[in-house]
């Protein structure tokens, strides 16, 4: 397989093909409904507008960097602030074939030989703060059901009495977490990459895993470049969802929400279609006065709301949550999930709403 065609396999892997359409477009070039003519197109695009194979290879890197993540947020004193954005500027990386590799997967021959730590591949820094992305192997295992009519007759007569087996397998992933400062908040940006394998997230157990170790990976840089700095608890998003909810300038696509008289709902919309638009939530919310304690949302902005409609992006936040959990004490939602981030304006944009809720 030619360099190229690994190149687009890639893509296909971990960009969402409206990228790529968008690119081609701006490209003065056809675009296509499916994989396989887009990598069609591009490869017979290449040696005319040799610039095309970068413009597509930033966009990879885009997305590796802000894309597809569940980030916490910590607020960090100005001066803590400086000396941790030195330090992440000054940051060696790690010798490794990932590293070599970046911003392609290594093969799984190589992968499989990782030792699973994280390991700085890349650094970067952009008009509002500096970062460096972590890649390593994880390890996923995947469980599935088999009835047992479906098993083979040998199978069957060494489990006369099995209703159905499970078969546990591993799978191996390359992941591309982030540690990034944006130094205009003084706001540190643990973004935990929510893929595991081709149009699949992690399980929440495996979110939460890989969550917890780019916490504690964060809280130890923290600390050697601060020495006695506590990073402490991220910034709570729980009180936050009825601001998201009340923002006319995006439209709502999720919530999760409780009545007063203990109903509890979750609503969801596709399309573009702003959830409060549609009629019966209207008539609902209108019904009990809009007195909904919201413990899940999810709102895509789109158009000239993001960055002046310059990038033409479409990001989107989920703050994720149960009622189960919202009636704890000391509730607490530490991360929330993107997706649609194209620039790194469009990241700032999410944390410019953010700092608008509080």
């Amino acid at each position: 397989m030619s360099t190229i065609d690994v190149f687009l396999d890639h893509l296909e892997k971990r960009l969402n093909i409206h990228v790529v359409q968008q690119i081609l477009r701006e490209s003065q070039l056809l675009s296509a409904r499916s994989w396989s003519e887009l990598k069609a197109i591009v490869k017979g695009a290449v040696k005319a507008k040799p610039s095309l194979i970068d413009r597509l290879r930033s966009a990879l890197i885009m997305q590796q960097l802000c894309d597809l993540k569940a980030i916490a947020f910590y607020e960090i004193s100005p001066s803590a602030s400086s000396q941790i954005g030195l330090n992440l500027k000054n940051v060696k990386l790690t010798v490794s074939p990932l590293t070599d590799a970046f911003p392609i997967d290594v093969s799984n021959s190589i992968l499989e030989k990782d030792n699973g730590n994280l390991k700085v591949v890349h650094k970067f820094s952009d008009d509002f703060g500096c970062g460096v992305v972590l890649s390593r192997r994880r390890r996923f295992s995947v469980s599935n059901e088999y009835a047992h009519g479906s098993l083979s007759p040998e199978l069957q007569k060494q489990f006369p009495n099995a209703e159905k087996i499970i078969e546990v397998t591993y799978l191996n992933k390359q992941t591309y977490d982030v540690v990034y400062l944006n130094q205009k908040n003084n706001i540190l940006e643990v973004r935990a990459d929510c893929t595991r394998e081709t149009g699949q997230q992690q399980t929440a157990g495996q979110l939460n895993r890989s969550v917890d170790e780019l916490r504690a990976f964060t809280s130890g840089f923290v600390s050697k470049a601060v020495p006695g700095y506590n990073l402490g608890h991220p910034i709570n998003l729980l009180p936050l969802t009825s601001k998201v909810y009340a923002d006319g300038s995006g439209a709502i696509k999720k919530i999760g929400f409780a009545t007063e008289e203990e109903s509890v709902k979750r609503e969801t919309m596709r399309a573009g279609v702003d959830l409060r638009d549609e009629l019966f939530h209207k008539t609902g919310a209108k019904a009990i006065d809009h007195k909904m304690s919201i413990f899940e949302v999810a709102i895509q902005w789109h158009g000239a709301d993001v960055n002046g409609g310059v990038s033409g992006s479409k990001p989107e936040i989920h703050i994720p949550g149960s009622y189960r959990d919202y009636v704890k004490v000391g509730a607490r939602t530490d991360f929330l999930f993107v997706k649609g981030v194209r620039t790194y304006g469009d990241s700032n944009f999410i944390l410019e709403k953010l700092k608008s809720y509080k």
